[in-house]
């Protein structure tokens, strides 16, 4: 007979539907005594914290009926089941004054300050990812190498495999940060992109288990073109050398995707340029770095030796490069002293050593906002030269030490730094502050603290608690 479990309606389903009881009583490690919290979620919690291939199978294999809540009755009737006691759990973690969260998917740095910006305001916080770059895989669960193993040995489990992870998810998590391009469920989009989107039924099921949705901008996943190439001559856009592969691109599919996002976000999420292109969006400052992980660098002296450039693009015809390529030759040929270094596809420890040993660092002349390269730089007290749109919604923009510069005006900037580098010493000096106050770990905590108490419905002494907290971030 099945114990007493924390999922009260599964249990009951257990014992209803003969397929699904079997199934428990296969997973179940102590058979004496099944329960479906042991067979289901503590397995589960294994297959994310260990990466138990063997474990992971034989969940696929026993509970392959009920993975997907679209292939039958019996699936639906797991799902709706899982759903209300996850609800319930929830609910429950909230009076206790329990939050957690949960990061991903999408691969990328920033995600893991968001773990940490979480962590600072006493959330539990993680970060899951599916597939990493090869310029970080800094984060708690990686599931790249058993994926990557499902697929070559069992084709299209990793389908049912994500499926498992979203019971993992809404089990143990209540907050969810996802990014614009997709969620834990494949296939991603459908609904206006083909590639771009957080699946709807992903969505639903938030909803109904009381999950808070929280969605962010990265780029790609909200940039459409015609919108985009109507913020002025220089964007993001106007050099892209093949306008459909790397973005949303098309703006009557990406409004829709980004329409239906909304409708189940509990809050949409921007910042920079994003903040023009996605209706509805709450400015919060997410390009954040851990600003005690960077060391102060050197002053710049007035001496006369050479000026290093820095220039690290991933794609360099969106970040301006042939022009300031063009402007150092110029500047060379005129006999100036001034050199770049040029680095794409780098790992991100790379990228950090090389900021220590440049003068300046160019992080793009066209697109009309920074990325985290450019906080990045400036949490180390290396200067940065930047394009920034006039509208452009960055943090504090009076206080932002960024020296600007488009394709028409980088040689004349360059040539003026060339001489003086009490300008750089300044902006260097000047950035790791704007960085601490700004785009901090510190700083992004009270956002979300903000974010939370204005969107999520949360118990009053919880959010007495993290007003407090938000205070303490903001001393």
């Amino acid at each position: 007979m099945l114990g007493g479990s924390r999922f009260p309606r599964l249990s009951q389903l257990a014992r209803k539907n003969h397929n699904f009881g079997a199934a428990v009583s296969a997973l179940s490690p102590t058979p004496q005594r099944r329960r479906v919290d042991q067979a289901i979620i503590e397995n589960v919690n294994r297959v994310a914290a260990e990466g138990d291939y063997e474990l992971l199978t034989s969940m696929l294999d026993a509970l392959r009926p009920f993975l997907n809540p679209d292939q039958s009755p019996d699936a639906r009737d797991f799902w709706d089941a899982l759903v209300a006691d996850c609800r319930v759990i929830a609910a429950d973690r909230l009076l206790r004054g329990e939050m957690n969260s949960l990061w991903g998917v999408t691969p990328i740095v920033n995600l893991s300050a968001g773990v940490a910006a979480d962590r600072a305001l006493g959330v539990n916080a993680r970060s899951l990812v599916f597939t990493t770059y090869h310029t970080s895989s800094n984060f708690d669960v990686v599931c790249s190498e058993i994926q990557a193993r499902l697929v070559a040995e069992r084709g299209e489990d990793w389908f049912l495999f994500r499926w498992l992870m979203l019971i993992w998810a809404i089990a143990n998590f209540d907050f969810f940060h996802l990014y614009n391009d997709r969620g834990i469920i494949e296939p991603a989009g459908g609904y206006g992109s083909p590639r771009f989107g957080i699946a709807v039924r992903e969505m639903e099921i938030y909803r109904q288990a009381g999950k808070r949705l929280y969605t962010y901008a990265y780029g790609a996943d909200h940039r459409m073109r015609e919108k985009n190439l109507a913020l002025g001559k220089w964007n993001f856009c106007s050099e892209c050398p093949d306008p459909g592969v790397y973005c949303v691109c098309d703006d009557a599919g990406g409004a829709a995707m980004l329409q239906i996002i909304r409708e189940y976000s509990t809050a949409v999420v921007a910042h920079g340029l994003a903040m023009k292109l996605i209706p509805g969006a709450r400015n919060v400052p997410y390009l954040t770095v851990d600003i005690n992980k960077f060391s102060p660098r050197r002053s710049w002296s007035q001496g006369d030796g050479k000026l290093v450039v820095g220039h690290f693009p991933n794609h360099g015809y969106f970040k301006g490069t042939k022009y300031l390529e063009g402007a150092i030759h110029f500047l060379q040929a005129e006999g100036h002293a001034v050199e770049l270094l040029l680095l794409s596809g780098k790992p991100h420890h790379e990228i950090l050593e090389a900021m220590q040993k440049i003068d300046v660092l160019v992080d793009q002349l066209i697109s009309g906002s920074f990325g985290l390269t450019a906080v990045e730089a400036m949490a180390s007290g290396c200067p940065v030269i930047c394009y920034l749109h006039d509208g452009v919604a960055i943090a504090d923009r009076k206080a932002c030490p960024i020296i600007e510069a488009n394709p028409e005006t980088i040689k004349e900037v360059l040539r003026q730094l060339v001489s003086d580098r009490a300008r750089l010493s300044e902006a260097g000096a000047a950035g790791r502050q704007y960085v601490r106050k700004n785009y901090s770990v510190e700083a992004l905590g009270a956002h979300l603290a903000d974010l939370y108490v204005a969107t999520a419905d949360l118990p009053k002494s919880l959010n007495a608690r993290l007003a407090e907290r938000a205070k303490v971030l903001n001393s």
